[in-house]
């Protein structure tokens, strides 16, 4: 494909150890040329530390264009900083990943490489696809994403294996058309089921995942059942609502 370029968007809250660890990784094992710009999205809750590691990242790579873009102060949910996020990439492909390392950045690579090869694809890194490891997830957790995924396989018809893990590449305008519900909850359904209802084609590739070891969160069962609930009302609301 001509002109093809990658604008990898990614997030900074408390990340600093793995958000270096993050673009040193990509950097080391990317084509770089392939590489557009990297973009941190940042918000008032973002550590000093995170920002000081970001300059000194511009620093160390003074030939890749890494930037910020703040989300809406107004605005505290997900959803609104994806909208602000994607809206600011200019390269023909978005790769959407966090930098606290549960989007493992050794596959960054082979994401971009698949996308080269299917240039109006979806691609999309999956902790279920044959040939996976997905370890220390914990048991409940494990359970419950298990029967969305089932779920979503059936509410979809598409023989697609994980439906909440936003580690995935595709045409930028996939990610800009993306509508985002205000609950700011859903975003890891919304960025896959909104596609695939706009007809875009999707492909998987098997990772070995990883958890967040940098300011780890706390495991909260109500929190888990919570988002649960808001993952099967938005993946409802999309397939009868975007009906083509």
């Amino acid at each position: 494909m001509d002109n093809y370029d990658v604008s990898i968007c990614t997030f900074a809250v408390n990340e600093v150890e793995s958000l270096q660890i993050c673009v040193q990784t990509i950097l080391a094992r990317c084509d770089n040329s392939d590489i557009k710009e990297i973009i941190f999205c940042t918000c008032k809750k973002t550590l000093d530390e995170s920002l000081r590691t970001i300059s000194h990242l511009q620093k160390q790579y003074p030939d890749i264009l890494i930037r910020t873009v703040e989300q809406p102060p107004e605005s505290k949910y997900w959803g609104e900083a994806c909208r602000t996020l994607f809206r600011t990439a200019t390269g023909s492909h978005i790769l959407s990943m966090s930098s606290d390392l549960e989007c493992n950045p050794e596959y960054v690579a082979d994401l971009i490489e698949k996308s080269k090869q299917n240039p109006d694809m979806l691609i999309k890194a999956s902790r279920w696809i044959e040939g996976s490891v997905f370890k220390g997830y914990g048991t409940f957790r494990k359970i419950g994403n298990k029967v969305f995924q089932f779920f979503m396989i059936n509410l979809f018809g598409k023989e697609i294996t994980d439906y909440t893990y936003s580690f995935q590449i595709a045409p930028a305008r996939v990610f800009k058309e993306t509508y985002f519900h205000k609950n700011g909850r859903t975003v890891a359904v919304e960025l896959i089921a909104g596609p695939i209802m706009r007809g875009i084609k999707v492909k998987e590739i098997p990772i070995v995942w990883r958890k967040r070891e940098e300011s780890h969160e706390k495991k909260r069962i109500i929190k888990d059942i919570t988002h649960l609930f808001w993952y099967f009302i938005t993946a409802i609301d999309i397939r009868f609502r975007l009906k083509r």
